[in-house]
């Protein structure tokens, strides 16, 4: 009966200060702080390094959109591509392809022509 009891008394002084605490809590007040943007400086001198960023985007883009398409207008002249020679080291091959012959399977329609 002693233990019973001993147990009982240490679990309502346990429930009481927690719920003392609780209430303190509560009644704590609430510190909202406010965010800055990003690099702790004041707002006049965030807002004036965002417009700054935002004149290169806004500079930058269309100067990379010129320069693409003045490079993708310019046509040099493509180099033919020279015949490669037969060495004998190259393309070795020591099984056959599943579809026959000696042509791998993205030159098939040409290697065959070259074949016949």
């Amino acid at each position: 009966a002693g233990e019973s009891r001993a147990r009982t008394t240490a679990t309502m002084a346990a429930r009481t200060a927690l719920l003392q605490m609780a209430r303190r809590t509560a009644a704590a007040p609430v510190h909202v702080t406010r965010r800055n943007m990003s690099g702790g400086l004041t707002i006049q001198q965030e807002r004036a390094e965002m417009l700054r960023w935002q004149m290169i985007t806004f500079t930058a883009i269309p100067a990379c959109a010129a320069l693409g398409i003045y490079l993708f207008s310019q046509h040099p002249d493509h180099h033919e591509v020279k015949e490669r020679p037969a060495y004998s080291y190259l393309n070795i091959r020591l099984k056959i392809f599943p579809w026959g012959g000696n042509c791998s399977l993205f030159e098939y329609g040409a290697c065959q022509e070259k074949t016949d």
